[in-house]
């Protein structure tokens, strides 16, 4: 003779199964929250890839002025240099300062050399040779300069 499940026993398999259905919902959900986090971290990730790899422009840009000769195609040349630097600054790319007689700091800076210097202390920046630059609150190229080690 089969058993009848009682009412008793749907309710309790009914119970059951919806806690696991709330579980696996809650669990669904934890997923993609994390999955939003981690897909956000990687973009920010690539971003910084990507910046890094474009500041060699704006060094060779420096660089070629440091020759151009002070005419109209000069100055125009040196206002696109100026709009591609507003814009990697709009994304959020910072400029690591370095400029002659700032105080040397190995989290910011790479010395290329270093050199006596009687007008700048010891441990501090002589020039820098090419810009650092940072992406949310990270070095993501150390800025290149030449060091003083004093008299």
């Amino acid at each position: 003779m089969k058993r009848h499940k009682t009412d008793k026993d749907w309710y309790n398999k009914t119970k059951e199964l919806e806690e696991g259905w709330k579980r696996t919902q809650a669990d669904f959900e934890n997923y993609r929250k994390r999955s939003e986090v981690e897909r956000g971290e990687i973009l920010e990730i690539m971003k910084a890839d990507f910046l890094a790899k474009i500041t060699p422009v704006l060094d060779n840009f420096r660089r070629a002025f440091e020759h151009a000769p002070d005419d109209d195609f000069a100055r125009g040349i040196k206002h696109i240099e100026k709009q591609l630097e507003d814009i990697l600054l709009s994304e959020g790319l910072q400029k690591i300062p370095a400029t002659a007689g700032t105080k040397f700091d190995p989290n910011l800076h790479e010395a290329i050399s270093c050199e006596e210097n009687h007008k700048i202390p010891g441990d501090h920046i002589i020039a820098e040779t090419e810009s650092g630059w940072m992406f949310d609150g990270k070095v993501i190229k150390p800025a290149k300069v030449r060091v003083s080690k004093g008299k």
